[in-house]
């Protein structure tokens, strides 16, 4: 017979735990919630399992899932596993994937990638899968999710392929799902991709001296200009420029530290600084703000450059190029310069396959890169001839309209001019 009554149990209000026997409990939270609770021990460790509010279940109720729950012990089956593994089993894909995206969000530098991570799922996806236990999911419904996508839309549906394998793993690991999905199976059901590899636009490298006579004219802003101008003598990514900041620069050094979190490889990089990107950061120094730890700040207060400002400037100019383009005028003109591969990708922050060769690279070969950057800095400035072979004409290229500026070249293999009188297309700003 149990302690308490029913009767008893509607006066019982005071936060605390009451016993009615055999391990049942009535818990009171300090906020008034009742439940109901049986605690029991199994392998040597206490556990308690909640059975339900007071508002659901009376005294009788609660005995009887008490009664229950204690069949089950004694059957050396323990009540809250089953539980757990039920709720598990429940797990929708929709709920697995937004707990992946919180749990790999603190490794994402790009705020971007994150948003992007979540939403192309939400968008294709969720509506087909979204609402099934994860459990239940099989290649075929991941093929479901990909071919409305899989031919139109190839990027994308690349990627939502590789995050629902994410999410499909997170369950395995988890041990939602016993088994995880053979992707492979499901690439070979759909159609063959036309793999397309599109290049970040670019001019010819012979032609980035003009460029900057003409930058020196844009209608563009001085900030903006400037970091247009360091982007090119550093070869740098424009993500890299925009968040520059005053403590990676030792102007004295003449090196750019940019930190390991900022790098693509997750890995500190030093970038020379010739004399001229001195000067663009003593200008710069000048007009520093107090306030503000970027060096190219943006228009809108206490922000830093927004992502397409760049790219604008040099479409506003009607010059056919990414920022990002840059970075392969840089390599273009490296190679022509005889200048070693290794440290164009050095200077570039590539990765370096070589592994010999990488215990002796942990200061990026930085004396070498510094009389290769002085190098680019003098042939873009106009004061170095290009590489003889390009100075015989080779490889041929068509010029690009500009009024009352020097024309620009772009090799005809995988450059499309754009006259000046014509609206630059929408570009991906790199």
């Amino acid at each position: 017979m149990g302690k308490l009554t029913a009767k008893g149990v509607e006066g019982l209000t005071a936060p605390g735990r009451y016993t009615d026997g055999d391990g049942l409990m009535l818990y009171v939270d300090s906020q008034g919630r009742r439940y109901w609770q049986l605690r029991y021990r199994l392998d040597g460790k206490r556990r308690d399992l909640s059975l339900g509010p007071v508002r659901l279940l009376s005294l009788r109720d609660a005995r009887d899932a008490a009664l229950a729950a204690r069949m089950q012990i004694r059957g050396g089956v323990d009540p809250l596993a089953e539980r757990k593994a039920a709720n598990k089993a429940g797990t929708t894909f929709a709920e697995a994937a937004r707990k992946v995206h919180t749990e790999r969000a603190p490794a994402w530098k790009n705020g971007k990638h994150y948003h992007q991570w979540l939403t192309t799922l939400e968008t294709h996806a969720f509506p087909l899968i979204g609402d099934r236990p994860i459990v239940s999911l099989t290649r075929a419904d991941m093929v479901k999710v990909l071919s409305p996508i899989w031919l139109s839309h190839e990027e994308t549906a690349r990627r939502v392929l590789q995050r629902m394998q994410a999410v499909i793993a997170w369950s395995v690991g988890e041990e939602i799902r016993e088994n995880g999905i053979d992707f492979a199976i499901v690439r070979r059901a759909l159609p063959r991709q036309r793999r397309r590899v599109k290049n970040m636009q670019a001019i010819h490298y012979t032609d980035v001296p003009a460029f900057l006579h003409r930058l020196a004219f844009a209608n563009a802003g001085p900030v903006v200009r400037a970091a247009i101008e360091l982007m090119i003598l550093t070869a740098s990514r424009p993500g890299n420029i925009r968040f520059m900041e005053w403590p990676e620069v030792d102007i004295d050094r003449g090196v750019w530290c940019i930190p390991a979190a900022k790098m693509k490889m997750d890995r500190e990089h030093h970038a020379p600084l010739m004399p001229r990107a001195i000067a663009l950061l003593r200008v710069m120094e000048s007009n520093r703000s107090a306030a503000l730890p970027w060096v190219f700040p943006g228009d809108k207060p206490g922000k830093a450059m927004s992502e397409n400002t760049l790219c604008k400037a040099i479409r506003d100019m009607g010059v056919p190029s990414t920022a990002h383009g840059f970075r392969s005028c840089f390599k273009d003109w490296s190679r022509a310069a005889k200048w070693e591969d290794y440290l164009s990708e050095f200077q570039l922050a590539h990765a370096d396959d070589n592994k010999s060769r990488q215990p002796y690279g942990r200061d990026g070969q930085l004396a070498l890169r510094r009389e290769m950057t002085a190098a680019w800095a003098a042939f873009v400035a106009g004061a170095a001839p290009a590489p003889s072979h390009e100075r015989l004409g080779a490889p041929v290229a068509v010029s690009v309209a500009i009024p009352n500026m020097p024309a620009l070249r772009l090799a005809p293999t995988d450059r499309t001019p754009v006259a000046s009188s014509q609206q630059p297309q929408e570009q991906h700003c790199g």
